[in-house]
């Protein structure tokens, strides 16, 4: 049997007491973890539906009911996805933004706004001119400049009738709506949003490439410097890291390394599946970057790093929204492809709910492994931050361990573990054995190969 047709990983158990980023418990976070040499995007399917992620090559497992912020997976049905009121607001601001050059809400042409407030006449500007209004002095009657003051009663009125005016027209767009959809059941899909907000003549360019990054494409080493020196500015300004922090080094090991094996089926998308980085180019511009894993049944969101210039974009939403709908492309060309994972759901911690808002979503139940809608699982983490979201009595029968079938790798030799305890009486790693097959899940456990020394 030759190990390279397997994954091969070195379980390095249960790390105790670690920093928590979440609620910045200092020894408080606890996980299990273990080091992915390599990893076939099966395998790692497989892996995130029993609650791993990975960081680089290290794949790791929150210990649920023992961790401070339990960390639930969570993932979104890409064909039934739909947009809320925020999600269309931030997809309508990029897009007047790349249409027109205007940020939405401040009404100022961006490419102006350095110049707002510095228009001349006489040799003055603006706010000079505003600063030489004279004012009455107090007790000389009513500003002359300013309209009389209205009755408390008027004013009311006066509300009362915009109020029924509003109301009027949002039944008129709603009617409108309605008669463009006589059905009333199918809203627009976020691919129709897309389409429909781009012009044939946008004042600005957006384009968004996906690159390999694990091995590194060409494309991926030509605009590496650009995209670290993106990374450093981000996590320097965002996440207030020292500049010593987030060197080529750290950024290499953290979002370029993988050891997913990327794969060609022939049932599979174009791009194939494996570890990429989707760049979001605007005006030729790097501004932004999508770390992402396309895998048999889903695309796993890594990471987001983006130009903090460009922060009025909405980028973290816009990202999200616009790899929904890449998903939803690769989904044509590979049938089973249907699902977003947005890594972690972490209840108790507010920047975190903001993901169960992608509807529908799904919560892993980190007893029974299957996947529970959102709706039925935030009542109970109202009441307790760690939960089993499925009935009693389901049980995890991937959960099952038997040494008998789990692999190893001795000498470069693949074997079930009790041929190695029989090469290797001395050995005392049974219970870490089994630990390790239990978090894993058999399918897991069959095929990927446990490295002993």
């Amino acid at each position: 049997m030759s190990e390279t047709q397997h994954s091969i990983v070195e379980y390095r158990g249960k790390r105790e007491r670690g920093p928590c980023g979440y609620c910045s418990g200092r020894c408080s976070k606890y996980t299990h973890g273990m080091w992915a040499h390599r990893l076939t995007v099966q395998d790692y399917q497989d892996l995130i539906d029993r609650g791993w992620r990975r960081s680089g090559k290290y794949t790791y497992k929150p210990t649920m009911k023992k961790t401070c912020c339990p960390q639930y997976t969570i993932k979104c049905g890409v064909l039934d996805f739909q947009l809320n009121k925020s999600h269309k607001k931030c997809l309508k601001k990029v897009h007047k933004f790349l249409n027109t050059g205007i940020r939405s809400g401040t009404g100022d042409n961006v490419e102006a706004q350095e110049k707002a407030g510095t228009s001349t006449v006489a040799g003055k500007t603006t706010k000079e001119r505003q600063k030489e209004k004279q004012e009455p002095a107090p007790g000389k009657g009513p500003d002359p400049t300013k309209p009389p003051c209205k009755k408390a009663k008027l004013l009311r009125l006066e509300k009362k009738k915009q109020k029924l005016a509003k109301v009027h027209q949002e039944g008129q767009a709603e009617s409108h709506g309605l008669m463009e959809n006589p059905s009333g059941n199918s809203p627009k899909s976020i691919d129709q949003w897309l389409k429909e907000l781009s012009t044939e003549n946008p004042k600005h360019k957006l384009e968004i490439k996906l690159v390999q990054s694990n091995p590194r494409s060409k494309e991926f080493d030509a605009t590496f410097k650009e995209s670290h020196s993106i990374y450093k500015k981000y996590q320097m300004v965002v996440h207030k890291d020292p500049p010593s922090k987030p060197s080529e080094q750290q950024y290499t090991r953290f979002l370029v390394e993988s050891p997913l094996q990327p794969e060609k089926p022939s049932n599979g998308p174009r791009c194939g599946y494996g570890s990429f980085h989707q760049q979001y180019w605007l005006d030729g511009k790097l501004i932004a970057v999508g770390v992402i894993d396309i895998l048999p049944y889903c695309v796993s969101s890594v990471y987001l790093y983006y130009d903090p210039d460009y922060e009025f974009l909405n980028l973290g939403t816009y990202s999200a929204l616009r790899e929904i709908a890449f998903t939803r492309s690769l989904q044509k060309e590979a049938p089973d492809l249907k699902y977003y994972y947005m890594g972690f759901y972490i209840h108790s911690c507010p920047k975190m709910k903001y993901k169960g808002q992608y509807v529908p979503s799904f919560l892993l139940c980190p007893e029974a492994c299957t996947w529970v809608p959102i709706e039925a699982c935030t009542p109970k983490l109202d009441v307790r931050k760690y939960n089993r979201f499925e009935d009693a009595d389901k049980v995890d029968e991937n959960g099952v361990v038997n040494l008998d079938e789990v692999l190893v790798l001795f000498e470069r030799q693949a074997m079930p573990y009790t041929v190695y305890k029989a090469l290797n009486p001395r050995a005392r790693d049974e219970g870490d054995v089994k630990e390790y097959a239990g978090f894993v899940g058999k399918k897991c456990y069959q095929r990927m190969l446990l490295f002993r020394s």
